[in-house]
């Protein structure tokens, strides 16, 4: 209970592709089609946040087009049920609130491109060495993704993307932020880590880094690779072992510059 009670004291306080300069100063009410809007939110956004007394909490939030959401939050390596609740959510002044039932408000800050950056109690940005765990990435599926998809992760810094099968999962690696990885479609592993260490042999390259919810290591190889459910040819196969369990499929980078380094 003074858990939960912690992450609601946190929380009080965008299809991706948001920038400062798009943001609209003028309050928005419940016409969520409408071309006021600084972008569109609609979808699903997810992240893993820091938890008090747990490696970290999957938090998913979907952002509906009647300005209602759902939130759940799922507190990894713990026995409990997740926790979830619903309410309303608006613009102003590029903030976003969420207003749930019982009354309370959980605000993010939509000035940074592609993510929704949660804030405190005073809806300021969190200043802690936390800070950056504080965010939401917006749920693409890599899966069936589009080439005006892969141009907005690449404009993100997203460098390499990957997906698997049986179980599900996805994979994204920024060479400059780090790396993100989470099993589909419930979040059973979900972890975000720093920039990683990069090795390079022969046609394999290793990432490797640690996170407060475990260990990622990723290796791409340079051959072709089929998806053994759509049967769409990538140019890289992948291994990735995440908790010590490993995880096989296939990925590519967004950027041939990336590629060399």
């Amino acid at each position: 209970m003074m858990n939960r009670f912690w992450v609601f004291l946190v929380l009080v306080t965008i299809v991706s592709g948001c920038t400062t300069s798009e943001l609209s100063t003028e309050p928005v009410d419940v016409a969520v089609g409408e071309s006021r809007l600084p972008c569109s939110v609609i979808g699903v956004w997810r992240g893993v946040i820091p938890c008090a007394d747990c490696p970290g909490i999957n938090y998913n939030l979907s952002l509906n087009e009647d300005n209602t959401f759902e939130e759940m939050m799922t507190y990894q390596e713990r026995d409990v049920e997740p926790f979830s609740r619903t309410g309303t959510w608006n613009i102003t002044d590029g903030t976003l609130t969420l207003v749930a039932q019982d009354t309370t408000r959980t605000q993010f800050d939509l000035s940074i491109g592609g993510e929704l950056h949660m804030l405190d109690q005073s809806g300021k940005r969190i200043t802690t060495n936390l800070a950056d765990k504080y965010r939401l990435r917006k749920d693409d599926n890599l899966s069936q993704a589009s080439p005006e998809l892969w141009n907005e992760k690449r404009r993100l810094g997203v460098d390499f993307v990957a997906t698997g099968n049986e179980p599900g999962w996805a994979l994204e690696i920024d060479q400059e932020k780090g790396m993100y990885f989470k099993t589909l479609p419930s979040e059973t592993i979900a972890i975000e880590t720093a920039i990683p260490e990069i090795v390079n042999k022969g046609k394999t390259i290793t990432y490797k880094a640690t996170a407060e919810t475990g260990d990622l290591i990723v290796e791409l190889t340079a051959q072709p690779c089929e998806d053994t459910m759509s049967g769409k040819m990538s140019t890289h196969t992948v291994r990735v072992k995440a908790k010590g369990i490993e995880f096989n499929g296939c990925g590519m980078f967004l950027n041939t510059k990336s590629e060399e380094k």
